[in-house]
């Protein structure tokens, strides 16, 4: 049970708040305390591990979490838990975390405007040009020996697939297509050779690499698209998140009246200058 408990940890704490507020389906009764459906939703949806998971999976485990929850929790307030010291302590800290939590997503969704977001993507953009790219193909080798004779072949006029096909390592690859690069994608012995190959160009010197021996290939060369704003929005609401947030809070403390004491430990976490 305890691995349960764990496993939802506060997501469960704050859905026994909103219970008294779910006028829905009920699917649980504890000694008369309801557990609805909604409640079982707000979870899932709370909890990143959970809510990639089809309900199916994760109702049972759910359903059973509220019932141990709940006989626990009306066991604790049988003996008066919320009169303790402890219990007071306990929810002056979690009443501290859901403020600020509360307050900080309030005013990031005030400043997190869709015409901030279409200005961040055209920065995003600024920071992010176009890269060059280069299709190519290549036969790996085991040796030196075995790339030079594949150039020699390839100098008598051999078609570069077939012998990619017939002698290559990278035996996945059809006619030694590796597709479209950048020149950071690939290792630097790799790229530095093949970029300055023009297109139909092969290498007339094998290229070491930690992988073994290239003969390499070149094809054609572009410029990689851009990518849209629908693909980037959401690494564009993380990041704009983070940095109001950065703004916000130091703001706050340029604002504020701080005193901090300088404490020393050693290494058994000792206090130094009691």
């Amino acid at each position: 049970m305890s691995k349960k408990i764990l496993l939802l940890g506060a997501a469960i704490l704050v859905a026994f708040q909103a219970q008294a507020k779910d006028v829905e389906r009920v699917v649980a009764v504890v000694n008369g305390e309801k557990i609805t459906l909604s409640t079982i939703e707000k979870i899932k949806k709370s909890n990143p591990q959970l809510s990639a998971m089809p309900m199916k999976a994760v109702y049972p485990l759910l359903v059973d979490n509220l019932v141990d929850m709940s006989v626990i929790y009306q066991a604790g307030t049988a003996e008066k838990i919320q009169k303790t010291s402890e219990y007071k302590d306990t929810m002056k800290d979690m009443e501290k975390n859901v403020v600020a939590r509360l307050y900080l997503d309030k005013k990031i969704k005030e400043k997190q405007t869709k015409e901030n977001l279409l200005a961040a993507y055209e920065q995003y953009k600024k920071d992010n040009p176009p890269v060059e790219e280069m299709s190519a193909a290549h036969i790996l080798l085991k040796t030196e020996k075995e790339a030079r004779d594949i150039i020699s072949k390839l100098d008598k006029g051999a078609d570069f697939a077939e012998l990619a096909n017939k002698f290559s390592e990278n035996k996945g690859l059809e006619g030694g297509e590796l597709g479209y690069f950048s020149r950071e994608l690939m290792v630097p012995e790799f790229s530095e050779v093949a970029f300055k190959l023009k297109e139909g160009e092969y290498t007339k010197v094998p290229v070491k690499t930690q992988f073994g021996w290239h003969v390499i290939k070149a094809g054609d060369r572009r410029l990689a698209e851009v990518p849209s704003y629908e693909e980037v929005e959401k690494e564009l609401i993380s990041s704009q998140q983070s940095k109001l947030m950065e703004e916000l809070v130091n703001d706050l403390k340029s604002k504020a009246k701080i005193t901090k004491e300088k404490l020393e430990f050693d290494e058994q976490g000792n206090l130094l200058n009691k």
